[in-house]
């Protein structure tokens, strides 16, 4: 006949077994590596507790001679036992508390040997064994060394939750606070299973069923489910919708290009004109994702943003092989995607020149092996001079055709009733007087209301000294821009491209303007295109 220890023990082997088996699984789809490591860690540990807990079972007593077996094996218990719950409450703050951990490296130190320490502290007290009535095994008789158990345990727990509740407060991004309650679910269950054995041992004096190493398996499986349920890192190749655009960029299958601007401007234009004509793209980016897919009409080209704060579709800067994860995982589906990744300069805050130079070298290999595409847009002034020269080295410089005489110097965008919505000039500080400016435009604006009347002979071109206006006009707006000397003969499919992307963005909008022209700001970003 079985014995109920036995059947406990069982249970509690396989329970924590298969906790490993799960947390092993998904380790590779949790972004902070070292949170998934000590995820493992943390079950591994609940897999030696439960052995041990087997061992001490199916012990007995020596009443003459020595028990130092069962008081080593009681011990061990009590050790990895510790371990396994200040592990499971690291994984927690690792998980959602991970890039501020990291970027303080002792305090991260701090957190892990204090949870070594607690545990050895625990493991001294245990000294004294003694038997079960009924014949089912040994328990540890000190009952400072139960006591420290629970105490630390539910300390260890407690602060698990902490973290769990601060992240649901302060994180709005959906998938996190999927995540966080899914989390919060696993750690209560376990909590709840932990205290009802501490009490049903230390109060009740009763041999409780495994509890422990049960509640840790749903707790592990609550974990996974929400890392695998609700990804944090979703980089699914998209072909955004071909239109037909002139080319500016002539760019080359397997080659790495460096764009050299103090604001990234010229990388994404690069992508967006490569995805129009059928290529896979992916943006790895400091700004905002949804400035990016609204500047440059970017709808499902997947974008990356580089950021501390946690996210979906967020990648911090340390430690940098995710940021070759986030790549070769894409450019595994899509060999010869375009690349477009710009925030060294932030990165270089946090990671040393030589470990981001070896990223960089392995995210360069990684596009350009398959016959891909990476545009890297960079400050050179601002990054240390390893970085520098390693860029200027291994990456060549993009080049726009020559338009000699023919740039783009004004760009004005105009609503239909003569209301200027944005004005961009190539000269960042002009020093054109601001009321020359101002009447400029009100002469523009004046002249559209009066002259830009519907019918066959509407005023499409000005030619003002050495400088060429050429208007274009759509359903809601007007398009004036103007060019030093003649304009390139396809200005104009620029300009109704343009319109085609202005109409689509803001026309069901503009029906109902209120007239701020705040709501109407990312047309500025949507010129830069003319510029080239």
């Amino acid at each position: 006949m079985v014995e109920a220890s036995q059947w406990y023990s069982l249970i509690s082997i396989a329970s924590s077994s298969v906790a490993v088996a799960v947390s092993a699984y998904v380790v590779r789809k949790i972004p902070n590596r070292r949170a998934g490591d000590t995820f493992v860690l943390a079950m591994v540990f609940f897999v030696l507790a439960g052995t041990f807990a087997e061992l001490l079972r199916t012990s007995t007593l020596n009443y003459y001679g020595s028990n130092s077996g069962p008081v080593a094996i009681a011990r061990l218990f009590y050790f990895f036992h510790m371990l396994a719950v200040g592990f499971t409450a690291s994984f927690i703050g690792q998980y959602f508390l991970g890039f501020e951990l990291m970027r303080r490296r002792v305090v991260n130190l701090f957190l892990q040997v204090s949870v070594l320490v607690v545990a050895v502290g625990v493991t001294t007290q245990v000294s004294t064994v003694s038997d079960y009535y009924g014949g089912i095994g040994v328990h540890v008789a000190d009952a400072s060394a139960t006591g420290s158990l629970v105490l630390f345990a539910t300390i260890f727990m407690s602060t698990a939750l902490a973290v769990l509740a601060r992240t649901l407060i302060r994180n709005k991004d959906p998938i996190v606070r999927k995540q966080t309650l899914l989390m919060t679910a696993g750690v209560v269950i376990h909590g709840v299973g932990a205290e009802t054995y501490a009490y049903s041992k230390i109060f009740l004096h009763i041999y409780p069923p495994p509890f422990l190493t049960v509640t840790a398996l749903t707790m592990a499986v609550l974990f996974a489910t929400a890392v695998l349920r609700y990804k944090m890192l979703v980089v699914t190749p998209q072909k955004e919708e071909p239109m037909a655009l002139p080319r500016r960029f002539n760019l080359k299958d397997g080659r790495a290009y460096l764009v050299r601007e103090r604001r990234p401007k010229l990388v994404f234009l690069a992508l967006a004109e490569a995805v129009r004509y059928g290529s896979i793209g992916l943006v790895i980016t400091r700004r905002a994702p949804m400035e990016v897919r609204e500047d440059y009409d970017l709808p499902l080209t997947p974008i990356v943003w580089l950021t501390s704060s946690l996210g979906q579709n967020r990648l911090t800067p340390m430690p940098p092989e995710m940021l070759e994860r986030v790549v070769r995982d894409f450019v595994t589906k899509q060999p010869n995607a375009v690349v477009a990744l710009e925030g060294v300069e932030y990165m270089s805050n946090y990671v040393n020149p030589e470990r981001l130079v070896r990223c960089l070298h392995t995210v360069r290999d990684l596009v350009t092996s398959g016959g891909g595409v990476l545009l890297m847009s960079a400050d050179l002034g601002s990054v240390q001079e390893r970085i520098t020269s390693t860029l200027e080295r291994d990456f060549e410089p993009l080049e726009l055709p020559a338009n000699v005489g023919r740039g783009v110097e004004d760009v004005f965008v105009i609503d239909g009733s003569g209301v200027l919505l944005t004005h961009a000039s190539r000269v960042e500080e002009s020093d054109t007087d601001p009321d020359v400016m101002a009447g400029m435009l009100t002469a523009i604006m004046n002249f559209a209301r009066v002259s830009f009347a519907e019918g066959s002979d509407e005023l499409r071109r000005l030619e003002l000294g050495r400088k060429t206006v050429v208007i274009e006009r759509s359903p809601r707006f007007i398009l004036a821009v103007a060019v030093a000397g003649s304009a390139p003969a396809e200005m104009r499919d620029e300009m109704r491209v343009f319109l085609e992307r202005a109409e689509r963005r803001y026309g069901p909008m503009m029906a109902r303007w209120s007239g701020e022209v705040g709501e109407v700001a990312g047309l500025q970003a949507m010129t830069s295109r003319l510029f080239l």
